[in-house]
C-alpha cells in the first residue's frame, strides 16, 4: 500500500488497560463532507476478508459516492458565502452618503466578467422601495451570472427569497445599527404590494 488514499482513514482500536472493555476494531472509514453534511460508511477488516480486502472496497465506495456528490464548493466561493450577510454571494446592502451628507440605503451587487473584471451596480431603496431594489439586484446579478459565470447559478426568486429578509433586517437597524432614521421608516415598502 503506498500512498494514504483520500478520503479514507483507518481506525485500528485495542482494548487499553484504561478501557479493558473496549471493543477490538479495525478497518477503514470513509469520510466525505459535501455542502455542510458528512457522509460516512465503516469497512471492517473482519467483515470484508482482511486489511487490503476492506481497503479496496473502500476505494470502490468512496469513488462510487464521489461520483453521486455534487463537487466540492470552490474555497473562494465558500469563503464568500462566509462573509455574506445577505446568504447572496454578490449581493449586500449598505448605507451611503452621496454627498449631501445624509445616509442613504442601498442594494448594491457585483460579478466578475468573463476577462475577470470586477463589476458593480446599486440600486437606490429611496428610488426603488427596498422590495423592488432588492428584487432589481436579483435580477441584474442572475443575468450577470449567466452572462459570464459557467456553473450553477441560483434562480432570482431564490436569490431574493434567501436575500430579502436579511437586507431588511440590516436595512431597520438603521445606518449606525440604533434603527432606522424617522425620515426613512415610511419609505421601505411603499408600493410593497407592487413591488414585482
Amino acid at each position: 500500500m503506498g500512498d494514504k488514499p483520500k478520503n479514507i482513514f483507518r481506525i485500528d482500536i485495542e482494548p487499553t488497560s484504561e478501557h479493558p472493555d473496549r471493543h477490538p476494531t479495525h478497518g477503514w472509514q470513509v469520510r466525505i463532507k459535501r455542502q455542510k453534511k458528512q457522509h460516512t460508511k465503516y469497512f471492517s477488516d473482519k467483515r470484508h476478508g482482511g486489511k487490503d480486502e476492506a481497503l479496496q472496497e473502500a476505494i470502490a465506495y468512496r469513488d462510487e459516492l464521489l461520483d453521486e456528490l455534487p463537487d466540492p464548493m470552490d474555497p473562494v466561493r465558500r469563503s464568500a458565502e462566509a462573509r455574506s450577510k445577505t446568504g447572496v454571494i454578490g449581493l449586500n446592502f449598505c448605507w451611503k452618503d452621496d454627498g449631501s451628507g445624509t445616509a442613504k440605503p442601498y442594494v448594491q451587487l457585483s460579478w466578475l466578467e468573463g476577462d475577470g473584471t470586477r463589476r458593480s451596480a446599486a440600486y437606490s431603496v429611496r428610488k426603488w422601495n427596498l422590495r423592488r431594489a432588492v428584487w432589481k439586484a436579483c435580477v441584474r446579478l442572475h443575468k450577470a451570472r449567466t452572462e459570464h459565470h459557467a456553473g450553477e447559478i441560483e434562480e432570482v426568486n431564490e436569490m431574493f427569497q434567501t436575500a430579502y429578509p436579511n437586507i431588511r433586517e440590516q436595512y431597520n437597524e438603521g445606518p449606525e445599527g440604533e434603527g432606522l432614521p424617522e425620515h426613512e421608516q415610511a419609505a421601505p415598502e411603499k408600493a410593497g404590494a407592487a413591488a414585482m
